[in-house]
């Protein structure tokens, strides 16, 4: 597997007056950073031309953001196939908000993006200028942080350099974890709803039961998009696929979440997988490395609206 380089960045924003806040705020500051992005730098941004048909979709910054299954025109809660470039993850659940509280997100961005890393950071400035969410709540960006907690921009100024990791470094290091730590790493833990991803053979996308076959495609398909398989793998992973008994047991709940679209002024539900699952350790430790890339990368479908994240160990 091709490396991928990537980097985390802890966003720090200091609420400027009583407000209310979206409780699923990956969504909310998702939606907000891309429609920040296309104000900017979209050039089909007043028009209906889609990212497939634009002219200069080579050289744009979305579009390597977003890849080719994006529609800039459609809700995000529309687009459950696209697979971005980055992951934004916020566990905070509030939605009433004081003056003075504080808001903690990270953001982490992949290959190429990381050496723009600044314009993430102006992105998330403007926005706090202009509001975030449905009733607009300014917030100050108080400080960007590393993956190591060391502050690299406050007070409207860098302080330091964002140090760039990679996912080989990052399945060495979890790898070393769960065995110095005696973590069972045949269990997988999701951290967020999962709605895996589906070849349709059946002509339905969604995936309404956790199986073998459901989660080895999920994990080639996010691979594949970004482009890091080489043959070996591609030979491996359609090994995985095939092989029905890698699940030893699974403790799975499927219930539904909604996702209002306020510009559509409807609902739409999803369903969402939460639990664990036990697998065959021999049967998967050949292939360990894709299921830890993952952890950092996510599977699965809506993955913009934080899908997808779970844990090894």
């Amino acid at each position: 597997m091709k490396n991928i380089n990537y980097l985390c960045l802890k966003f720090t924003l200091g609420i400027l007056h009583d407000c209310q806040l979206p409780g699923k705020k990956v969504s909310t500051l998702t939606g907000a950073m891309l429609s920040k992005f296309k104000k900017l730098y979209c050039i089909n941004r007043n028009n209906s031309v889609c990212c497939m048909e634009c002219k200069i979709r080579d050289i744009c910054m979305i579009f390597e953001m977003m890849g080719e299954k994006f529609d800039k025109n459609a809700p995000i809660a529309m687009q459950s196939d696209v697979f971005p470039r980055f992951i934004i993850n916020c566990r905070d659940g509030r939605t009433i908000f004081k003056e003075n509280d504080t808001l903690e997100f990270e953001l982490i961005i992949f290959d190429n993006l990381t050496e723009l890393f600044i314009q993430y950071i102006y992105v998330f400035e403007t926005i706090g200028q202009s509001g975030l969410g449905p009733e607009k709540a300014r917030y100050e960006l108080l400080s960007v942080s590393d993956g190591k907690g060391n502050i690299i921009y406050k007070n409207t100024l860098l302080t330091g350099n964002a140090p760039v990791s990679d996912i080989r470094e990052y399945i060495s290091s979890r790898l070393d974890y769960c065995l110095n730590n005696r973590k069972n790493i045949s269990r997988m833990t999701l951290l967020s709803s999962v709605m895996l991803n589906s070849d349709c053979k059946n002509g339905n996308k969604k995936v309404f039961f956790f199986s073998a076959e459901a989660f080895s495609y999920s994990i080639r398909e996010r691979l594949s998009r970004l482009n890091v398989l080489e043959k070996e793998d591609e030979e491996k992973l359609n090994e995985l696929l095939s092989d029905k008994r890698i699940i030893n047991g699974i403790n799975m709940k499927l219930t539904k979440i909604d996702y209002y679209i306020q510009n559509e002024q409807k609902t739409v539900t999803f369903p969402r997988f939460k639990g664990y699952i036990v697998f065959d350790i021999e049967r998967i430790n050949s292939y360990l490395d894709y299921f830890f890339a993952c952890e950092k990368l996510c599977i699965g479908q809506n993955i913009l609206l934080g899908f997808g994240r779970y844990v090894m160990g």
